[in-house]
């Protein structure tokens, strides 16, 4: 039997983990010692790391090592987790093709559509829809009402495979503000963590209570969302300074008499004013208040959402 075959295969094979682990100067945990090694396994508990002179391998408690290294490897853990979640993990049961109800951990309810045969080694967009006042409540149902699921329809997916997450505001009296802001980006993070989703590709919209829900959650975490799509709402002009650097496609009808037109118009242009060079702003002649069925379905708003990226990612 020609060994040769056999041993180029198993050369493709280092090859291929050293590329998906590149050497590495690791320390130890008291930054005394240094040593050139190649990654071979690791747990969230040790590692085994081949060293680049005597080509021993070593296996080292994970605490060992410096904090640098120690988050190196629960990146590396991390995306691992995010590999497999489209088929184990937390939500996996929960990715099917249809809406499935949840319950976050800090209690936020919530519907996640995601497509089960996505290539989980990729990574894809999360749409984020926050629904307007009437839906509030705790029947974890209400709010699809008029949620973006044509993004979620076949030819939609084909354009732009995405995630779409509908969660549900307790309260009207609420509003997405406050705690339940803070529980909606919690469970967006937990989402990220376990599911193939690219974090510079995060999109908020909403319309009427979700409108001022999406400018208001967007001055509060600037870093977090690649681009906005506030309906029929309205922001503080005080955080034009805040939101001058985020993309938004804002909408509203002329002839809206739930939420004034004003509202957009004084948000939009105090952003303008304030330098903001992504805003943008669709005024729907004749509309009123109900334009979720005319927006979503635009199909340059579509393209556009889907180009937003953002150009790097700030931790805090």
């Amino acid at each position: 039997m020609n060994a040769f075959p056999r041993l180029l295969a198993i050369g493709l094979l280092i090859s291929s983990a050293q590329a998906a682990n590149p050497p590495r100067e690791w320390t130890s945990s008291d930054g005394k010692s240094k040593f050139q090694g190649d990654l071979i396994e690791f747990t969230d508990k040790e590692v085994k790391i081949r060293h680049r002179i005597d080509f021993n391998q070593y296996r080292l408690p994970l605490d060992r090592l410096s904090k640098e290294d120690q988050d190196h490897i629960r990146g590396l853990l991390r995306e691992k987790r995010r590999d497999a979640g489209l088929k184990e993990g937390v939500y996996a049961e929960k990715v099917t093709g249809q809406f499935v109800k949840g319950v976050s951990k800090q209690g936020l309810n919530y519907q996640l559509w995601g497509n089960p045969k996505l290539d989980a080694t990729k990574r894809y967009p999360i749409v984020v829809w926050l629904h307007g006042s009437g839906q509030s409540g705790n029947d974890n149902e209400s709010q699809l009402g008029g949620a973006p699921k044509i993004w979620t329809t076949e030819g939609k997916q084909a354009e732009s495979p995405c995630f779409l997450l509908a969660p549900q505001c307790p309260s009207a009296d609420i509003g997405w503000k406050n705690q339940v802001a803070d529980n909606l980006l919690a469970l967006i993070a937990d989402l990220t963590d376990h599911l193939p989703i690219d974090e510079s590709r995060l999109y908020l919209t909403g319309s009427s209570m979700g409108g001022f829900g999406t400018f208001s959650i967007a001055a509060k975490y600037p870093q977090v969302f690649a681009a906005c799509v506030p309906l029929c709402g309205g922001g503080d002009v005080k955080n034009a300074e805040i939101l001058k650097n985020i993309p938004f496609w804002v909408f509203h009808g002329d002839k809206d008499d739930m939420v004034p037109v004003e509202r957009s118009r004084a948000t939009v242009e105090a952003v303008k004013k304030a330098g903001g060079e992504r805003m943008n702003y669709s005024e729907l002649a004749g509309e009123g208040h109900g334009i979720t069925g005319v927006v979503y379905p635009r199909s340059d708003l579509h393209e556009w959402l889907f180009k937003q990226k953002k150009a790097s990612l700030t931790s805090n």
